[in-house]
């Protein structure tokens, strides 16, 4: 993964950073969950961000439980150990919102400037399809609940 500062969503990111790198984002090895929503037209942005914090949510429960660790949660960012674990991004155009969320695999190959940490220094046993298709089934079933919540709510 390398994102280069013209192609970066995060303004305040390219704001506080640009001088520090010429690729502000970036890694070697990465999960990467991208996620394209047409449900709401126009495309809300607001909704977008509600949904990356359900799946930082979901992955900040999934990680500690399946590896016994705390991971703090700023925002949409993921710590362990005061090392990021993640990227993690949401945006819209007229017709849908995008998600990018990443997770570092391992913590090379990211900016000189970041302290990062990857999956395996926190566990080199992990399947990573597994833990890949438990974030995606649980963040898909979460938005079907509340869908299926909107569609059995009578409004006031």
């Amino acid at each position: 993964m390398k994102i280069p500062q013209e192609e970066m969503i995060d303004v305040q990111d390219i704001i506080r950073e640009k001088d520090l790198a010429e690729i502000l984002i970036s890694g070697d090895d990465c999960i990467h969950f991208i996620i394209e929503m047409f449900d709401d037209q126009p495309a809300n942005l607001k909704v977008a961000y509600h949904r990356l914090h359900l799946l930082a949510f979901i992955v900040q429960k999934i990680v500690e439980e399946k590896y016994r660790i705390s991971l703090e949660k700023k925002g949409t960012d993921l710590y362990y150990q005061d090392k990021k674990l993640n990227v993690a991004i949401a945006t819209s155009s007229n017709s849908s919102s995008k998600i990018h969320f990443g997770i570092n695999i391992v913590s090379t190959g990211v900016p000189d400037y970041v302290k990062a940490v990857g999956l395996s220094d926190i566990n080199e046993k992990i399947n990573l399809e597994k833990l890949a298709e438990r974030i995606g089934k649980e963040f898909i079933s979460e938005v079907s609940a509340i869908d299926h919540d909107v569609m059995k709510s009578r409004t006031l």
